[in-house]
């Protein structure tokens, strides 16, 4: 869920827009188009703990291969497992 202010909304009403982006995202828009997009700091961290890093599997050593192919997830996590299978 998310809720949508204009900029001169937003400019004129900050404290309330920033108490309302702790429990959800709070569009800014200009012209009628969106422009910035307001969240907390445990969902920005959410979000980049979900941020993956690409990376070429010739660069890697063959002891970087071995223990990524022995890690598991954590109790619990392990559906996740399927991601790394993929």
């Amino acid at each position: 869920m998310s809720a949508t202010l204009t900029r001169s909304e937003f400019e004129e009403r900050v404290g309330d827009a920033l108490d309302k982006a702790l429990s959800q995202t709070v569009i800014v828009t200009k012209h009628g188009r969106p422009k910035n997009v307001v969240l907390s700091y445990d969902e920005y961290q959410r979000l980049i703990a979900r941020d993956r890093r690409v990376v070429r599997l010739e660069d890697w050593t063959e002891a970087e291969i071995v223990a990524l192919e022995s890690m598991r997830m954590e109790p619990g996590l392990e559906h996740l497992d399927a991601e790394s299978e993929a």
